[in-house]
């Protein structure tokens, strides 16, 4: 006689009905809840009498963070995935009804304001970096070439000095070549020696404008004007500054450089270092304080797990896979030699 043979109506095979039946009952209806909120209770009692340090190690989370967080090749679904959603959220409507301050109220826009205004030495080493940019440079530059060029054209106390400088500069260096060629070529020297001897004072003086400017409540008034005139403005109005291909290529590009990044040394390296910082705060923390400090509760688990075990449970008996399940994870034990002998 087989195994089989011997289990097939055997008080063992009965046994292993019933406990398949009791087990079904109670994740249905009202006893399900009853059931979590128990099998809750029994590890959160458990949780208490465990530190963090007695059931992980920082070698371990580690690994597993970067697993995820670095190593992990991604999916070539995901990035379509998300591009589909970053479109979605681009088009709700919900962005054509919410203004601006909803986001930031005006006390918190102040309070970055300020935050922002207090980092005088980022602040003055951009100012600086701006300022020293070649491009800077060569817009002051123009500015005082085509001022002192109009001045010299239009100013006729220069003219009556120097005849025929104010025709020269108003019709045009060509035209002032063609006729009087020395006249134009001095005059054009002239105007660029004085700006190149000029340009560093007067980018030494933008920058001490642009400080003093940072740091005056002028400059705070300003940008509390601005904000109060389109804080009223909704997402949909700010969102139109880019259309929809502008979205996709930002996301493109974003998601490039995100592939990029997480493959750098510095990536992992801050992530390790996070996790030694939340370890060494609490390797000696029981479990149920550290859920606490996350702000997890015994009602938030039992609401989630209620949230979705309902709908999991009626799927997995509509398919006739709720009781194979169980009746998987009992049936060895129905079918051993120790049941047999203990029946026996």
């Amino acid at each position: 006689m087989t195994m089989n043979d011997r289990f097939s109506g055997s008080k063992a095979e009965a046994l292993l009905d019933a406990h398949v039946a009791w087990v079904i009952a109670r994740l249905e209806g009202d006893a399900l809840q009853i059931e979590v909120e128990r099998r809750l209770d029994w590890v959160l009692a458990d949780a208490a009498k465990l530190k963090l340090e007695d059931v992980v190690t920082v070698t371990s989370v580690k690994q597993t963070a970067i697993g995820y967080a670095s190593d992990m090749t991604v999916g070539g679904a995901i990035p379509a995935l998300v591009g589909d959603v970053a479109l979605a959220l681009y088009e709700h409507p919900i962005q054509e009804k919410t203004r601006l301050e909803q986001l930031l109220p005006d006390r918190q826009f102040e309070e970055l304001l300020d935050k922002v205004l207090e980092l005088k030495e980022l602040r003055e080493a951009v100012v600086h970096e701006s300022v020293s940019n070649p491009i800077f440079a060569d817009l002051i530059t123009e500015l005082l070439y085509s001022g002192v060029r109009d001045y010299v054209a239009t100013s006729t106390k220069f003219a009556g000095k120097l005849p025929g400088a104010k025709s020269a500069m108003k019709f045009g260096k060509a035209f002032v070549d063609r006729a009087r060629p020395e006249l134009g070529t001095s005059l054009e020297d002239g105007i660029k020696t004085y700006v190149n001897k000029n340009t560093q004072t007067s980018l030494n003086a933008s920058e001490r404008y642009l400080q003093e400017a940072f740091e005056s409540e002028e400059f705070r008034q300003v940008v509390l004007d601005f904000w109060d005139t389109n804080k009223n403005a909704t997402l949909a109005s700010v969102r139109d500054f880019a259309g929809q291909l502008d979205i996709e290529e930002l996301f493109v590009i974003g998601y490039e450089y995100w592939q990029q990044l997480r493959k750098m040394p510095i990536y992992k390296e801050l992530i390790e270092a996070g996790i030694e910082v939340f370890f060494d705060t609490y390797r000696k923390t029981s479990l149920t304080e550290l859920l606490d400090d996350i702000g997890v509760s015994r009602d938030m688990m039992v609401a989630d797990a209620m949230r979705f075990l309902p709908k999991i449970v009626a799927g997995l008996k509509k398919k006739g896979l709720l009781e194979q399940q169980i009746r998987r994870q009992l049936e060895d034990f129905y079918r051993s030699d120790v049941v047999a002998a203990t029946i026996e």
